[in-house]
């Protein structure tokens, strides 16, 4: 694998990986992946910094939707670009918060609390799945409730994101201090390390790399008339916000609304 095409994209976004001006702290950072040189794969478990599905999976491949936060990241070059999850065929994440034993910096929040929230929840008779803090180490897991899609790879990156940074690996001396951004949430997609559902694909992307920027504008012309983003009622709620929600209750189950809400 080293030796062919896949292997040398892992290699360079290992490579990225390392350079402090960009994944310092980092929490995960993906790759790009396409099933054909022109066009953009991971449509189903892509968010953008804003929490918004992506648009027509043409380069840039997000809709200017909201602040455009990730969509402007990618025009502007960036090898670092914001995004709330991510998958890409490739991803590297920060390998503690599937350790255990470790603390976390900005809560002083150690492995052993984490259990133990979750061990207070299950005796309360609570269902813990995707409330509360998530347990260290973490694990891929499913969800019953469309909070981030049912999705592992939409999950391990909202629990991720709900939990506070690590300490930087490298000096505190050799690193500039990061400004505070609300979009930045340590997850990050690198548009410059590329994969591919088949040799044939990954053979020209070089090539479409040289004209894609033109299909900014048509893309952008596309999104609306495709109404993309698609509309999602859960993207900007927040645990422990109240809010109102649809049950649906088969007439062939037989059941009252209080049993289904038991499920």
């Amino acid at each position: 694998l080293i030796r062919g095409a896949w292997g040398r994209s892992l290699l360079e976004l290992v490579e990225r990986i390392g350079k402090e001006r960009v994944f310092v702290p980092y929490k995960a950072v993906c790759a790009a992946d396409f099933v054909a040189s022109w066009k953009f794969y991971d449509t189903f478990a892509t968010r953008d910094a804003e929490g918004y599905s992506i648009g027509v999976p043409l380069f840039p491949w997000f809709t200017a939707e909201g602040e455009a936060v990730t969509r402007n990241d990618v025009l502007a070059g960036k090898d670092a670009v914001r995004v709330k999850s991510c998958w890409g065929g490739m991803v590297a994440f920060d390998g503690r918060y599937f350790q255990g034993g470790n603390t976390l910096e900005a809560e002083g929040i150690s492995a052993g609390q984490h259990a133990e929230s979750q061990n207070s929840s299950k005796e309360k008779g609570k269902k813990v799945d995707g409330v509360g803090i998530p347990e260290l180490p973490l694990r891929f897991r499913s969800e019953a409730e469309p909070f981030w899609d049912s999705s592992e790879c939409c999950l391990i990156h909202s629990d991720i994101i709900s939990l506070p940074s690590f300490p930087p690996l490298a000096s505190s001396s050799t690193l500039a201090p990061k400004k505070e951004d609300e979009y930045d949430t340590g997850i990050y997609m690198n548009p410059y390390v590329r994969t591919a559902y088949s040799a044939s694909a990954h053979r020209h992307i070089w090539l479409a790399k040289r004209f894609e920027r033109l299909f900014s504008p048509l893309q952008r012309m596309l999104n609306y008339f495709a109404r993309m983003p698609r509309f999602n009622y859960r993207r900007a709620e927040k645990e422990g916000q109240l809010v109102q929600d649809k049950l649906w209750i088969s007439v062939h189950s037989n059941m009252t609304e209080e049993q289904s809400i038991a499920l």
